[in-house]
């Protein structure tokens, strides 16, 4: 049986299969966490086995044997991204980290894997966010591999990161189903939740890479397309370009958020419209898309973000205000239109 825990007890004397170093991407030895695995391992032969594999990017992950460490037979070397607010894929980079790190222990037979906090240290990565991401990615990974007998244990040596990884565990409960009830004027609805790509029903996000074509011009998103179609409505042609030259769903929303000759009547008149176009293209022509987004059935479809309160319900992912329409405060316009995307396609197919 698979489980998650987290223990007060520094990495270098944990037991386990793997444990993973918080690297940097040219798998130099550094300090902290990264530091006391060299020294354990033999700094000389583990920086030889990092030589030779040279670079790891930001998000991936590596391996090499554990040499010197007695309760370890590899070393996964994962690099987490550096904190900059949040608005260059850190989240998004910091979940590959640990689902690249899972994939290698489940490739080298590991049934057990330790964890530092990555990021959390010198990357000045959010204690709280840095805990919710990595926990997220674990259960996400287990979910996507129920067969798989996994041990996986975080490593922390703070009282203060302990309890709060335990309290950030406690509340992504893994048996609360995200596919659920919805209350609406006293009846339930079945409903579906969703928000980044990387976690589940990520597919329906905007910013879920998926290719598809209007008008002649390919797309790597929804956003993109909503931010391009924002900025041509209002003229601004430059920005518009700039929008296509880029596959980064931040950037093409940073761009489209400034186009120039924006007016907010015109555009709450027409985002939906616009958004409705770009999400029947995304799942018409990407079949496996059509089909999930098919298989959510007559249930409601609602985006969790608790800061926007325009395309989605202005509620996180897990706060249970999520399941009563009365407590949202926001207006899941992405959600709506993805629901009237959902009935077009099966009109279609009558």
């Amino acid at each position: 049986m698979s489980t998650i825990e987290i223990r007060k007890i520094g990495i270098t004397s944990l037991a386990a299969d793997a444990i993973v170093n918080a690297a940097n991407d040219g798998l130099w030895a550094g300090g902290g966490v990264c530091g006391a695995i060299f020294e354990a391992a033999g700094e000389r032969q583990l920086q030889k086995a990092c030589d030779a594999i040279g670079h790891c990017d930001t998000g991936s992950a590596v391996i090499t044997p554990a040499f010197n460490l007695k309760n370890a037979k590899y070393i996964i070397h994962a690099v987490g991204p550096r904190w900059s607010g949040g608005m260059y894929h850190e989240p998004q980079l910091l979940y590959s980290a640990y689902r690249k790190s899972l994939e290698l222990a489940l490739e080298n037979d590991c049934h057990s894997i330790g964890f530092p906090l990555l990021s959390a240290g010198i990357f000045g990565y959010p204690a709280d966010k840095a805990w919710r991401k990595a926990i997220q990615a674990c259960q996400d990974f287990l979910s996507a591999h129920p067969e798989t007998d996994m041990q996986i244990i975080f490593a922390v040596i703070d009282d203060r990161m302990l309890a709060l990884g335990q309290e950030t565990l406690n509340e992504l409960n893994p048996d609360q189903d995200i596919s659920s009830k919805l209350l609406i004027k006293g009846a339930l609805y079945d409903v579906v939740f969703f928000h980044l790509p990387e976690e589940p029903n990520g597919y329906l996000s905007n910013w879920y890479p998926a290719t598809f074509a209007i008008d002649g011009i390919t797309f790597s998103s929804t956003e993109q397309y909503i931010m391009y179609r924002k900025c041509k409505i209002f003229g601004d042609e430059e920005s518009a370009s700039a929008i296509l030259e880029t596959n980064d769903p931040a950037r093409q929303q940073a761009i489209g958020q400034g186009a120039s000759g924006f007016e907010g009547t015109v555009w709450n008149g027409m985002k939906q419209v616009v958004a409705y176009r770009g999400l029947q293209a995304k799942c018409s022509q990407n079949e496996k898309l059509k089909q999930q987004l098919l298989d959510t059935g007559d249930a409601y479809l609602v985006e969790c973000a608790h800061k926007d309160i325009i395309w989605a319900c202005g509620i996180r992912l897990t706060e249970e205000e999520r399941f009563d329409i009365n407590k949202w405060r926001g207006q899941n316009i992405l959600g709506f239109a993805l629901m009237e995307v959902r009935e077009a396609i099966r009109q279609d197919q009558v």
